[in-house]
């Protein structure tokens, strides 16, 4: 296998694994602003954590600044950092209501390992990075 091909099934595997993760926080995302539109049933797991439902839209807001700067190439790291003290706080936000640990709070730790696996395969300057 040539290096060329290899290079580029990495990077279009990286573009699927970030696309993925940013599908997902994007869907979350405009989530947070039609919140108070749902039906009950659908607010009851955003419930259990606790989150005052005024307040989503400015979460909301926060993920869809950091989701910009992961997407803009010349950010992308700096978006990837972002994202990463984002999904923090969600662990920390289920960790603190106890919710179940493969489920629902490693998630985001899930999420972020797709975020960055992706910058990884498709960045040359994260690799570089990380080289020895």
């Amino acid at each position: 296998m040539s290096t060329s091909t290899l290079s580029q099934k990495s990077i279009w595997t990286g573009r699927i694994l970030s696309g993925l993760a940013v599908a997902f926080l994007l869907f979350d995302a405009v989530m947070k602003f039609v919140m108070d539109k749902l039906p009950p049933e659908a607010l009851e797991a955003g419930a259990a954590l606790q989150w005052p439902i005024e307040r989503m839209p400015l979460v909301g807001t926060i993920l869809l600044i950091c989701l910009a700067f992961y997407l803009i190439p010349r950010t992308a790291i700096l978006g990837a950092i972002l994202l990463t003290g984002y999904l923090g706080g969600a662990v920390a936000s289920h960790v603190r209501v106890g919710n179940p640990l493969f489920s629902h709070t490693l998630f985001p730790i899930y999420v972020a390992v797709f975020i960055w696996l992706g910058l990884f395969l498709r960045d040359a300057r994260v690799r570089k990075m990380l080289e020895p």
